[in-house]
Formats: C-alpha cells, structure tokens, sequence
C-alpha cells in the first residue's frame, strides 16, 4: 500500500526555484545595502520578482524561507548574486547559446522562439559564495568606554 500525502523530493528542486531564489537574494541585498529595514526589503524582493516574471508564484512567506536558506542568520557563508543586462551582441549571442542547448537537450525552451528579437536587452544573473553581510541596527545602544 503507498504511503498517503505528497511523495519525498529529497531536497531536490526544479530549475526554476533555483533561479527564483537569485531573483529574491539580489533584490533583498540591494534593498538591503540601500538602508531599508528586514519587512520592506523583503516586500521589496516580492515587488522585484513578480515584475520580472508576473507567473512566477512568489509570497513574502517564500522569500522569508529562500532567505533562511541561502542567507542563514547563524552562517558565515551566503548566497552571493549580482545581476547584469546584456545588450546587442551579447544578448543575442546568449540567446542562440540557450537555443542551441534546448535543442541538443531535446526540450524545447519557451523563453527562446524563433520570432524574438535577438538582441533585445536581456538580464543575466550570476552567483558565487560570500562572507554573509551584517546589517547593524541604526538605533543599537552603544556601549560606554
């Protein structure tokens, strides 16, 4: 007899969670280093990753965990990304890159057809590991020498 409720992912996720929790990283630490506090800087990434990708299903609930995740209160190490626009060439080069790999995968892309114009401005996000910055409070009392 199977077992009842949803089956075990193992911590496996798709491709897209991947690059949804980019998207949430980026826009946090931006608000973030721009001075806002925790509850605006995370609306802020819910605000940022739904006007790049209005289908993608994101909450402030889902960036709290993605946040958690790749950005741990007790961790040394975070989840670093920064994000570029690639204009003319480059994007068009991208493109046919990512066109050509869906072929080869046997997938067909959505977000590569045959009528887009190719050089059209394109984000690209790139990641890597970092120290984990430190947000101090504006209003900490200060201690006394």
């Amino acid at each position: 007899m199977n077992r009842k409720g949803r089956p075990p992912k193992n911590g496996v996720v798709e491709p897209k969670h991947l690059l949804r929790a980019f998207k949430i990283v980026y826009s946090y630490s931006e608000a973030r280093a721009g001075g806002q506090k925790h509850a605006a800087a995370v609306r802020e990434a819910v605000d940022f990753v739904r006007q790049l990708d209005p289908k993608m299903p994101v909450s402030e609930t889902a960036v709290k965990r993605v946040l958690a995740e790749f950005l741990p209160k007790d961790g040394q190490v975070a989840l670093k990304v920064n994000c570029s626009i690639l204009e003319g060439e480059e994007a068009a080069r991208l493109r046919s890159f990512l066109a050509q790999m869906s072929e080869l995968a046997g997938t067909k892309s959505p977000a590569v057809s045959a009528d887009q114009n190719l050089q059209k401005p394109l984000k690209s996000f790139k990641f890597g590991f970092g120290k984990r910055p430190t947000y101090p409070r504006h209003n900490a009392k200060t201690s006394k020498p």
